[in-house]
């Protein structure tokens, strides 16, 4: 029987009283990076069944917890490999001028994601923010070449059925005077309506757009510092910014 073990970093688990500042999460999957990062490790490493297994999470017959914990425990490959494959990915290149920003204004950021722990911090590291308080699924490792998931924030009562419940973790950041959210695709929607305000991507600008929901579509992070510099000068909330 294989013995599975985080290979993560002790994830950060700030806590905080009352700020005046706003607070920022994070997707990370087509957000931050480039491409899907988990998407990407199954293509180079998943076995037959992981395309079987999409099909029924884009179809609705199962939720993306299933889905991700039987493609991961699919995947064939050494940390050797996978660590390689990740070193290919690239990140927004306006991501790290955004942290720098956030960080000289003391605005709090998290990663919320329903992706891979250990892949987003072996990420960040390679461009210096490994310090990012980073909450998603818990990749393990057998230190062979078997992978499988756990899930530290999940919620039975998710209505996406998600490993990470993202409106669960909006939940808690209530002692903000603002709550913003960065993201692109499926994943982002369900919490985009349970937020202050959403700069949207890809997908997730058609989702704002259908549900009236207030954002600002953006290419990247440069337009986020950028919006956040506008309401910081003019001293009002971002969801003013247009």
């Amino acid at each position: 029987m294989n013995t599975f073990s985080s290979i993560a970093n002790h994830l950060f688990n700030p806590s905080y009283t009352q700020h005046q500042t706003p607070i920022v999460l994070c997707d990370f999957d087509g957000t931050i990076s480039v491409k899907d990062v988990t998407d990407t490790l199954l293509s180079h490493f998943g076995q037959d069944g992981c395309d079987e297994l999409e099909e029924l999470w884009v179809n609705g017959k199962i939720g993306s917890q299933e889905c991700m914990s039987k493609q991961i425990a699919l995947m064939d490959a050494s940390l050797d490999e996978l660590n390689h494959a990740l070193s290919q990915i690239k990140i927004d290149p306006t991501f790290k001028s955004f942290i720098d920003y956030t960080e000289k204004n003391h605005i709090p950021v998290h990663i919320v994601s329903d992706g891979l722990d250990y892949a987003i911090q072996f990420i960040l590291k390679r461009h210096g923010m490994e310090h990012l308080p980073i909450f998603a699924n818990k990749l393990m490792h057998d230190n062979n070449r078997s992978w499988r998931l756990e899930f530290p924030y999940a919620n039975k009562n998710c209505i996406k059925q998600s490993g990470n419940c993202k409106c669960n973790h909006v939940k808690k950041q209530q002692h903000f005077n603002q709550i913003l959210y960065v993201g692109d695709g499926t994943s982002d929607y369900c919490v985009s309506h349970n937020v202050d305000f959403v700069f949207a991507k890809d997908k997730l600008i058609n989702y704002c757009e259908k549900n009236q929901i207030e954002h600002c579509a953006i290419n990247g992070f440069a337009d986020v510092t950028k919006a956040l510099k506008q309401a910081q000068h003019a001293l009002i909330p971002v969801m003013m910014i247009k």
